[in-house]
């Protein structure tokens, strides 16, 4: 496309500057190429070239120089995986480099000459080919006819290893946020981790991915730098943005962009997070400077031992600004917090619509399934090598897939940990609890596998401990305890057992109804059910048949999943143990023999 001839003068400055920057950076890349090895100038041809081929991206993109772009697009892509260590600098990426850096040196005059970057279409697309070929995350069809859209099977496993990467990290982070909001150094990590992602599906033109990303990156910017938000719960709109970045995921293809499922309500509640002062909004609005609003606060201030005044106040009766103008940003105001609580709402019903299973589900189901058949491969794995004994190539392949497979079992012990952190958080929103989720002791489990045998019975108790053990925050509270209530799974090997603890600080059992419950099912008469202990009393609880308490519609109470947790762990010849107190909280264990 011919640049307009308005944009002449700006695409001159581009073309001066963007020449200074490439020649200040080819000795040293020369240098590189000669010495790849030379580790005193790697970080600076990294950095130098990095933003190089960021303002040439930028400004390019601007004049709508797109054969221009794509190459500096996927450079800067690769110098960033290069900072982030995602990426080796192998010699072969260090010619692309070296190649790049000639390919603007030439090319950038041109566009002086023609005004475009048309002639430049196909060695753009050679070289930006190769670069995605060398790395390995894209094919060079992926870029036929100047497309980056993707198709499943053309995508190379990188980039898609990558992005799931950084969402499962995204995601960890907003589960925690009550203990990483007030963590400035974390807050910036999480927003350069954002801004990766934002990066990447701008590279592959997936633009409604991109749109979301720039938006949590906005948010979290924005509350780095001293604004508040508007509720009390803004973890819980990051989540569902990030599923909606998921779920989108799972349908890229090359017929065109990748559609996010209610994109203007994701993007309505991440911008609606943030409390914006009227001083700001006016600001913005061009109706004042930032000093005018620094003059202002200070007069409110002077007036607080007086009649507190509001800033639009002041600011009128200063002559800054008129009634009219106030009353409409402060309609504006209105408005944008209206389309939030409007967006929370429609999203709130359509992440779980009626009769579809909830976010927890999902992840419960992701666990449970995925978590066993990963330990049967490794089960497997090893009979076989026990049962054949290979030798010679043979055994050289064996070897190879032994530690493949307890690479994998390895990756999905974390993956179960993490996904451990979801279901809780889920669960927290479900039932209006505020919870603190603590996991101890799970990676030193000499065989991975055991925890996952356990999924199941974990699951049920988890959700039971969210569910019926910890109160709501206006019940604890009133209780004298925080508001946070703690959930804590603890896993050890005890001997030749692995035990699992699951402990929360909630209400505990009502050991009144539990006795009652004992002897209305003959477990224990009533004489002896007053000499037993708590600990005793509380074994029996597993033996009976019946709920000890059921809501108005007969819903089962609260141990209707701990019968399924005895069931189970008696199947793997186990035993359940549980200690409750009154108030204090409740630790049910699982003992289990090691599976060898």
């Amino acid at each position: 496309m011919r640049v307009p001839e308005e944009d002449y003068t700006i695409l001159e400055d581009f073309v001066q500057e963007s020449l200074a920057g490439v020649k200040r950076a080819t000795p040293f890349v020369k240098a590189l190429v000669e010495q790849p090895d030379r580790e005193d100038i790697l970080p600076k041809v990294t950095e130098h070239c990095f933003h190089l081929f960021h303002s040439i991206k930028g400004t390019g993109g601007f004049l709508q120089l797109d054969q221009l772009v794509r190459p500096a697009e996927a450079m800067e892509y690769l110098l960033d995986r290069i900072r982030s260590g995602v990426q080796s600098f192998t010699p072969m990426l260090v010619s692309l480099l070296a190649e790049s850096c000639q390919f603007m040196e030439k090319g950038l005059p041109l566009l002086l000459i023609n005004k475009s970057d048309e002639r430049l279409a196909t060695s753009a697309q050679a070289l930006t080919a190769a670069i995605f070929q060398a790395m390995k995350v894209g094919e060079e069809d992926s870029w036929v006819d100047g497309s980056a859209a993707l198709e499943p099977h053309g995508m190379h496993d990188t980039f898609l290893l990558e992005t799931e990467n950084l969402l499962t990290t995204a995601e960890q982070e907003f589960v925690l946020w009550d203990f990483i909001a007030m963590d400035h150094q974390r807050m910036e990590d999480l927003c350069r981790l954002l801004h990766r992602l934002k990066q990447n599906f701008a590279l592959f033109e997936l633009k409604d991915l991109e749109r979301l990303c720039l938006a949590l990156e906005s948010a979290l910017t924005r509350y780095l730098q001293g604004e508040f938000f508007q509720t009390e719960y803004p973890e819980r709109v990051f989540l569902r943005s990030i599923d909606a970045v998921r779920s989108a995921l799972t349908s890229i293809t090359r017929l065109g962009d990748v559609a996010v499922t209610g994109l203007d309500h994701h993007l309505a509640a991440l911008q609606g997070l943030m409390r914006q002062p009227i001083g700001t909004l006016l600001i913005e609005a061009g109706l004042v400077n930032p000093q005018v609003i620094e003059d202002a606060l200070e007069v409110q201030k002077s007036c607080r031992d007086t009649t507190p005044r509001r800033l639009g106040e002041v600011l009128v009766d200063m002559g800054e600004v008129t009634p009219d103008q106030i009353q409409h940003i402060l309609q504006a105001q209105h408005s944008n917090r209206a389309r939030a609580a409007q967006a929370e709402t429609i999203l709130s019903s359509v992440c779980q619509p009626q009769g579809q299973p909830s976010p927890a589900s999902a992840v419960y189901n992701e666990i449970s399934i995925d978590g066993r058949k990963i330990a049967r491969i490794v089960e497997l794995v090893n009979q076989l090598a026990v049962l054949y004994q290979p030798e010679g190539a043979a055994a050289g392949i064996f070897s190879e897939l032994k530690m493949l497979a307890k690479s994998c079992n390895q990756e999905a012990l974390a993956a179960f940990s993490s996904r451990l952190k979801r279901l809780v958080h889920d669960l927290a929103v479900q039932y209006n609890k505020r919870v603190y989720f603590v996991i101890e002791g799970i990676d030193t489990l000499l065989d991975q596998r055991d925890i996952f045998l356990l999924a199941d019975p974990l699951l049920y108790l988890l959700r039971n401990g969210v569910e019926h053990g910890l109160e709501t925050v206006e019940e604890r509270m009133l209780a004298g305890k925080r508001k946070s209530g703690k959930l804590t799974l603890t896993a050890l090997q005890h001997g030749a057992e692995i035990w699992v603890s699951i402990e929360d600080d909630g209400q505990g059992f009502d050991m009144k109804k539990i006795a009652n419950l004992a002897v209305a099912q003959n477990l224990v008469d009533r004489e002896g059910v007053a000499n037993l202990t708590p600990r005793e009393l509380a074994q029996l609880f597993f033996r009976s048949q019946t709920s000890i308490d059921n809501d108005s519609q007969g819903a089962p109470g609260q141990n209707a999943g701990l019968t399924l947790v005895r069931d189970r762990i008696q199947q793997l010849q186990g035993r359940v143990e549980m200690l409750t107190r009154p108030d204090k909280g409740t630790r049910i264990t699982l003992k289990v023999p090691q599976q060898h």
